[in-house]
């Protein structure tokens, strides 16, 4: 369950910067991995919820191993795409990154 929670803090900073993200897809080059752009975007989002609940040391590897997983699975249209659907649709897309990265504690 906490990874859920997680998870869906993770998909409400990311919904906040909504724009941003999508200014950054149209600026972004058309590749295989995620833009430095969104990346940052996402750890950011990421950092900020997660230093809550399991601390600011663990939350940095945890979310640089999210953006990771996340990045290597998907391009920024990609991610784009999945953010803009209902959070449960986001959770069950990305859920693979945050079981993954909540394992390597």
């Amino acid at each position: 369950m906490t990874f859920y929670k997680k998870l869906a803090k993770l998909v409400s900073m990311i919904k906040k910067y909504k724009l941003l993200i999508i200014f950054i897809f149209f600026l972004g080059s058309r590749t295989h991995a995620l833009s430095p752009e969104i990346e940052k975007q996402l750890y950011i989002g990421c950092y900020g919820n997660s230093k809550t609940y399991i601390g600011p040391d663990d939350a940095k590897i945890y979310c640089n191993c999210t953006v990771d997983k996340l990045s290597k699975k998907f391009s920024d249209e990609e991610i784009d795409l999945i953010f803009k659907q209902k959070p449960e649709e986001i959770m069950k897309s990305t859920e693979f990154a945050t079981i993954e990265c909540e394992n390597n504690k």
